[in-house]
């Protein structure tokens, strides 16, 4: 049975102060294979953005411009088999993903940056941090890598990757990009800001048909959602030296799950060495697309924070 669409999601539009930005798409390195970055330039402190499972670098756009008008040396990363990153069949674990990361981050010569992810790119930045002592300035989970999977969505591999499994799509490519609607502050009529519509078509691959299918291919999904069981970020908080922003959404229809992430959340705050969190209220799990601007100030003022902490910067 088809699903009900769900009405426009109240949209945060509301201006920052910035100067125009455009970005420069290219192609960095990553181990062994080739990865795309979405650079805004900036000559401020780097912020590399992280997006998550089946995501790509264009989620951030609506923030990132922002951030980069702001002064902040801004770069969104296209993740291994995502967007317009290479695809290989494996490397989706933790380690291979973070081989990509330092080699990028090298490549583009951004040393100790603030990181930024949202979802499981959350997960891969506080891996990244945790492994790599002294290699990150500041660290901004946006609503990820506070519980493990398995406290939220089964206690075993088999129900997590039941539940997590990718859905299975091919619609007309226009009937696809009718999703960004669901954002456009005007109401559900409306096309959606521009930038959610090409979020949503980098998203998928589209065959001579016009017909549009999820690019991240089904079994490299499932590598993720593999990686994402066994890890448990927890244990991974103490390893963590530098400070971190904590951005949480709380959705009224997240149920249970809303009990969770409080929880989570606080006992993030007592694991981790320098944390505070940023809760987005009435807000979904994808922040970047519904409070872009929002989420925007609070990674300034985040990034702002972080240059005046003695001995981070």
């Amino acid at each position: 049975m088809p699903r009900r669409a769900r009405p426009a999601v109240p949209y945060d539009g509301r201006p920052m102060q910035t100067s125009a930005s455009t970005p420069t798409d290219r192609a960095v390195p990553g181990d062994g294979i080739e990865l795309h970055a979405r650079d805004w330039g900036g000559g401020g402190r780097a912020l590399v953005l992280l997006h998550g499972l089946a995501s790509n670098a264009r989620i951030w756009d609506g923030v990132a411009s922002r951030l980069a008008g702001a002064g902040l040396r801004v770069v969104a990363l296209d993740l291994r088999g995502h967007g317009d990153s290479d695809q290989p069949d494996g490397g989706y674990d933790f380690a291979g993903v973070g081989r990509d990361l330092a080699a990028a981050l090298a490549a583009l010569g951004l040393g100790r940056p603030l990181l930024a992810g949202h979802s499981w790119g959350a997960n891969v930045a506080l891996q990244f941090a945790a492994d790599r002592p002294g290699a990150v300035a500041g660290l901004a989970l946006v609503d990820g890598a506070l519980a493990g999977v398995a406290e939220w969505a089964g206690a075993t591999r088999e129900e997590v990757r039941r539940r997590l499994a990718p859905p299975r799509f091919a619609v007309p490519l226009a009937d696809w990009l009718a999703r960004a609607g669901r954002f456009d502050p005007g109401g559900p009529l409306g096309g959606g800001p521009d930038w959610v519509r090409d979020y949503l078509r980098a998203g998928v691959a589209v065959d001579d048909r016009g017909v549009a299918r999820a690019r991240f291919r089904f079994d490299n999904h499932m590598q993720v959602v593999d990686a994402l069981y066994d890890q448990r970020p927890p244990a991974l908080y103490p390893l963590v030296d530098c400070p971190v922003l904590l951005c949480v959404a709380a959705d009224p229809a997240d149920g249970e799950l809303a009990g969770v992430k409080r929880a989570a959340a606080g006992r993030a705050l007592e694991l981790l060495p320098s944390a505070t969190v940023t809760w987005f209220e009435d807000t979904m799990h994808d922040i970047p697309l519904q409070r872009p601007a929002e989420l925007a100030a609070a990674l300034a003022r985040f990034a702002d924070a972080v240059e005046g902490v003695p001995g981070r910067g």
